[in-house]
């Protein structure tokens, strides 16, 4: 068995980049000086993988082990530890982890419903410009970039996973709970944009240098205008 690339995306993304364990939250993606981003997640089971595994003698069949619901992301400190002391930590306790972790997360995007399409622009216009300033300075294709290709990959690095991806999330929340203020093509943008979201965040929190990334699609930034 393997867990599946969309059951990893689903993981990575309520997990918002924090260790599960209540007590820990340790970042799961820390950011050096030297530019470099280590992925130390651990994708552990919940119910052991093999019926020999931690907390494994269970009911639930082999070939649903590697699905969303019995993994949690852990740091690899708190993943030895609940494997290595699977009775001080049962199943129901590191399930009430993983839902309680995932609330959480939801709760800091919270975005509020509003009444009028001017109201929506004026809510997602700061998020969409900030987004933008830092692509157009730090960005593949900036003027930095060809001046400064290091310095500036480190850069874009970093504000992709600390300023852009948090704000794609509270951007496509916003979209989703305002969507009836939406008119024409703005729905098929909105799903574009979806998919850009998406792609990107998995391609900058795995690491997938390889993934593809669907572009963001042209007049997203004029949306509700």
């Amino acid at each position: 068995m393997s867990i599946r690339t969309i059951v990893k995306r689903k993981l990575w993304a309520s997990s918002g980049g924090f260790c599960g364990k209540p007590d820990c939250h340790s970042d799961l993606f820390p950011f050096f000086e030297s530019g470099k981003i280590t992925n130390i997640e651990e994708l552990a089971h919940i119910i052991g993988q093999k019926e020999k595994g931690p907390r494994g003698d269970n009911s639930l069949p082999l070939d649903e082990r590697d699905e969303f619901d019995n993994i949690i992301l852990l740091c690899p400190t708190c993943h030895t530890i609940v494997d290595k002391n699977p009775m001080l930590f049962p199943n129901d306790t590191i399930k009430q982890w993983k839902s309680n972790h995932e609330k959480s997360i939801a709760n800091i995007f919270k975005v509020p419903k509003l009444n009028s399409r001017d109201e929506a622009n004026r809510y997602l216009k700061p998020l969409q410009a900030e987004n933008k300033a830092i692509f157009d300075k730090f960005g593949p294709h900036s003027e930095n970039a060809i001046i400064n290709q290091m310095a500036t990959e480190i850069m874009w690095e970093k504000l992709a996973i600390q300023k852009i991806l948090p704000n794609n999330r509270k951007i496509e929340a916003f979209i989703e709970l305002n969507q009836d203020l939406l008119e024409g093509n703005e729905f098929g943008l909105f799903i574009e944009y979806k998919l850009h979201r998406d792609g990107f965040e998995y391609n900058k929190i795995s690491g997938d240098v390889n993934s593809t990334v669907p572009t963001f699609p042209n007049g997203f930034e004029n949306i509700f205008r």
